[in-house]
């Protein structure tokens, strides 16, 4: 389940940035919005992925995040 999970997130962030570089500096950088914990570490549990994604929801949509 949890690589379903990472899998899902990471999909998204490559899709959104095009390309695996900005796709995994997204997702090991920590983010705000995740109490400063890297997406890939939020990841883990199916809670966290969804916060992932909002964000990278929120960021394809141009939304403030």
């Amino acid at each position: 389940m949890l690589d379903q999970r990472l899998a899902r997130v990471t999909a998204l962030a490559q899709e959104l940035w095009g390309n695996d570089v900005d796709a995994r500096a997204f997702m090991t950088t920590p983010h705000p919005m995740l109490h400063d914990k890297p997406p890939a570490e939020r990841a883990v549990t199916e809670l966290g992925a969804r916060e992932v994604e909002q964000i990278l929801h929120a960021l394809a949509f141009g939304l403030p995040v």
